[in-house]
C-alpha cells in the first residue's frame, strides 16, 4: 500500500462512518454512532442529565490521526520486510504449484511476509489468469493467506504503547543515519512498528471518554447480534479494503472495554469476508479462471463464517480457556483473545476444508463455467504482465520472466522462418518475418516500460539484479529479431535479385552453421525457462567450436571466389549471410550468459554461487 492508498483508506472510513450517521436504519446502531458524534443535547454545557460531555471534534481528529499513523505503519512495515524477504519470498512464490498442501504454506508465509492477505490474493489472481497456476492450486494458496493474516492481528493485540516512541526513534535513526541497505529496512520495519503501536494508542485515547457515556454503553450492550455484526464490519473493510484497519478498531474497542469477546469475534467473521472485495475488484479485465480465484476466495471465507456462526460462543470459551490472564490487564486480555479468536478461526477452517479443494474447484467451475472466447494465435500483446503486482516486485518478476519467454518463443518461431528462407529464398516467408517483427518490437517496449515501473519499487538487491538481467534477455531478443527481419531478410532478397546462388558446399555450410544458432537459441530459451546453470555453461562453452567452423567457411568461399563482378557480389553477400548468423549466435550466448546469472541470483539464496570457469572465460 503506497501513501495515497493510506489516504484513500482514511477518506472511505471517513465516508462510511458519514454513511453510518446518514442511512443506518438500526436504532443501536443510530445511538452507537450518535454517541461518538454527540448531539447538541448532549454536549451543551458540560452535562446532560449526569452524562459527561463529548469533546467529540477533538475524538474524531484523534481517532482518524490515530488511524492514519496505523495505516501508515503497516505500510512501512510491509514494505520493509517486503524488501528484506523479497527474494525469499520469490522461492515461496515457485513453491505454491506443488501441492496443496505446500501452497497452503506458501500462502500463510507470503501473507505474513507481506501483512496482506489481500495482496496476497490479488497477486494469486494475476497468476492463475497469466496461467501460471490453477483453479485448485489457487484456492490452497488463499486458504493459506488467511492463515498467515492472523499474524497481523496477533500483532496488533500487542499494547506497547509506552514503547512506541522508542521504536520510532530508533528505526527513524536507523532508516537515514545506517548506510547498509538491510540495516536500513530494519530500520524501516521498527520505524512502521511504532507508528502502528502509536496509532492504535492514539485510537485508544479518543475511545477512552466512551467508556463513561452511558448512551454509547447501552447502544453497544445492545448489538448482541452477530449477523449485524458481521454485516457491519463486511461492509467497512470493503470500503478501506484493508481487514487490518477493521481488526485494529475492533481491538482498540476490545482494549477500552466497550467491546465484548461475542461481539468482537463476530466483527473479525465480517473482516474475514469484506477483504474478499479486493479479490473481486482484482478481476476486472481478466479471464474466467482469475474470476473463479476471487469467487473461490469469497466461497471459501463465506462458508467458514457459516461454520462458526452459530459456534460463537463455543469459540469464546476456548479462547478464554487458553488465554493466559494477567493481573490488571483486563481489557488487554481481551483484545488478545479476539486475536487468538481469529487464528483459531482460520487455521481450523484451513484444516476442514483443504482436503476439499478439488471438490470446490469443480464446484466453482460449473457455477463460474467458461465462455467462448476467440483467441488471435497470431495475437503477440502482452500476456503476462500484470499492473496489479508491481508493488511486489518478486511476483512482478516472475510474470516477467514468462513474458519474456513469450517474447522468446516469437523470436524462435521467426528464426526457423529464417532457416526455411535460407533453403527456398520464399519471399512470402520474407515478408511474414518482417511484420512478426512489428509484434516483437511492442512486446519488448511492453517488457521495458514494465520494468521501468517496477525500478521505482522498493526491491531487494537480488531483485533488482533479476530485473536487469531479465531486461538485457529481452534486448537480446529483440536484437535476434531485428537480425532475421531485417538484415537477413534484406541479404536473401539481394540474392535472389542478383540472379546467382551459393553452390550447393556452400549452401550446405551455411544451413549448418545457421541449424546450430537455431538449435542454440532454442537452448538458450531452455536454459532461461529452467535457470539451468548447466546448459547455459555449456552454450556459452561453445563459441571457440562455432567460430572455428565459421573461419574455416570463409576460408572455403574466399578460396572459390572468381574474378568477375557478379562473383565478387555473391562473395560479399555470402560473407555477409556468415556475419549475421554469427552475430544470431553471439546475442543467443549472451542470453545464455543472462541465464546463468539467473541460476546464480536463485542459487544465492541458500548460499553463494561460484563462478563459472565458462563464464570466468567470457
Amino acid at each position: 500500500m503506497q501513501g495515497k492508498s493510506a489516504l484513500r483508506l482514511l477518506v472511505l472510513s471517513g465516508l462510511m462512518l458519514v454513511a453510518l450517521l446518514v442511512v443506518a436504519p438500526m436504532g443501536h446502531v443510530w445511538a452507537a454512532v450518535q454517541a461518538v458524534a454527540g448531539t447538541a443535547a448532549a454536549v451543551e454545557n458540560g452535562t446532560v442529565d449526569g452524562t459527561p460531555e463529548l469533546h467529540t471534534g477533538w475524538m474524531m481528529i484523534q481517532l482518524f490521526g490515530g488511524l492514519a499513523l496505523f495505516l501508515y505503519g503497516m505500510d512501512h512495515l510491509a514494505g520493509a520486510l517486503r524488501v528484506l524477504a523479497g527474494s525469499k519470498l520469490r522461492l515461496f512464490l515457485g513453491k505454491m504449484t506443488r501441492n496443496r498442501f505446500v501452497a497452503v504454506i506458501s500462502g500463510a508465509v507470503i501473507t505474513a511476509l507481506l501483512q496482506s492477505s489481500s495482496v496476497t490474493t490479488v497477486l494469486v489472481v494475476g497468476f492463475v489468469s497469466a496461467g501460471l497456476m490453477t483453479l485448485s492450486q489457487s484456492i490452497a494458496v488463499i486458504m493459506g493467506a488467511n492463515v498467515g493474516s492472523t499474524l497481523t492481528a496477533q500483532i496488533i493485540a500487542f499494547r506497547v504503547d509506552e514503547i512506541a516512541q522508542i521504536l520510532i526513534a530508533v528505526g527513524f535513526a536507523a532508516m537515514f543515519f545506517i548506510r547498509i541497505e538491510r540495516w536500513a529496512q530494519i530500520g524501516r520495519a521498527v520505524l512502521g512498528l511504532g507508528l502502528l503501536f502509536f496509532g492504535m494508542g492514539m485510537m485508544g485515547a479518543a475511545m477512552e471518554p466512551l467508556r463513561h457515556y452511558d448512551p454509547f454503553i447501552a447502544a453497544m450492550a445492545q448489538m448482541t447480534n452477530p449477523v449485524l455484526g458481521i454485516a457491519i464490519a463486511a461492509l467497512f473493510t470493503a470500503l478501506v479494503q484493508s481487514s487490518a484497519a477493521t481488526t485494529g478498531i475492533v481491538i482498540v474497542l476490545a482494549g477500552q472495554g466497550l467491546l465484548g469477546l461475542d461481539a468482537g469475534i463476530a466483527l473479525i467473521f465480517g473482516a474475514n469476508i469484506g477483504t474478499c472485495v479486493t479479490a473481486l475488484l482484482g478481476t476486472i479485465g481478466k479471464n474466467r479462471d482469475a474470476l473463479r480465484t476471487a469467487v473461490a476466495h469469497v466461497s471459501f471465507n463465506v462458508i467458514g463464517v457459516l461454520i462458526w456462526l452459530p459456534l460463537i460462543p463455543l469459540l469464546a470459551e476456548i479462547v478464554r480457556d487458553i488465554t493466559p490472564s494477567h493481573a490488571g490487564a483486563g481489557g488487554a486480555d481481551i483484545a488478545r483473545q479476539i486475536a487468538n479468536a481469529h487464528s483459531i478461526f482460520n487455521i481450523l477452517n484451513v484444516i476442514l476444508m483443504v482436503g476439499f479443494v478439488p471438490v470446490m474447484a469443480r464446484m466453482i467451475k460449473r457455477l463460474v463455467p467458461d465462455r467462448k472466447e476467440t483467441e488471435n494465435i497470431a495475437d503477440m500483446r502482452p500476456k503476462y504482465l500484470n499492473d496489479d503486482m508491481i508493488h511486489t516486485p518478486a511476483a512482478a518478476l516472475v510474470v516477467m520472466k514468462q513474458e519474456v519467454l513469450h517474447m522468446g518463443e516469437i523470436v524462435r518461431g521467426m528464426a526457423k522462418q529464417g532457416h526455411h528462407c535460407l533453403v527456398h529464398h520464399d519471399p512470402r516467408h520474407l515478408q511474414g518475418i518482417a511484420e512478426q517483427d512489428d509484434g516483437v518490437d511492442a512486446l519488448q517496449e511492453a517488457i521495458v516500460a514494465y520494468a521501468v515501473r517496477l525500478r521505482h519499487e522498493d526491491a531487494s538487491p537480488t531483485d533488482r539484479a533479476r530485473l536487469e538481467e531479465l531486461v538485457a534477455v529481452a534486448n537480446n531478443l529483440e536484437a535476434i529479431g531485428d537480425i532475421v527481419s531485417e538484415e537477413l531478410v534484406d541479404l536473401l532478397t539481394r540474392l535472389t535479385r542478383l540472379g546467382r546462388e551459393p553452390d550447393s558446399e556452400t549452401t550446405d555450410g551455411l544451413l549448418s552453421l545457421y541449424r546450430d544458432a537455431e538449435t542454440a537459441l532454442q537452448a538458450s530459451l531452455r536454459a532461461l525457462e529452467d535457470e539451468d546453470a548447466p546448459r547455459a555453461e555449456a552454450l556459452i562453452a561453445g563459441k571457440a567450436a562455432f567460430s572455428a567452423r565459421l573461419d574455416q567457411l570463409q576460408l572455403a568461399i574466399a578460396e572459390k571466389v572468381g574474378t568477375s563482378a557478379e562473383d565478387v557480389k555473391l562473395y560479399r553477400l555470402e560473407i555477409s549471410v556468415i556475419e549475421r548468423i554469427h552475430r544470431l549466435f553471439t546475442r543467443t550466448r549472451r542470453i545464455a550468459r543472462n541465464s546463468l546469472h539467473l541460476a546464480h541470483n536463485t542459487a544465492s539464496l541458500s548460499g553463494p554461487a561460484a563462478t563459472s570457469s565458462a563464464e570466468a572465460a567470457e
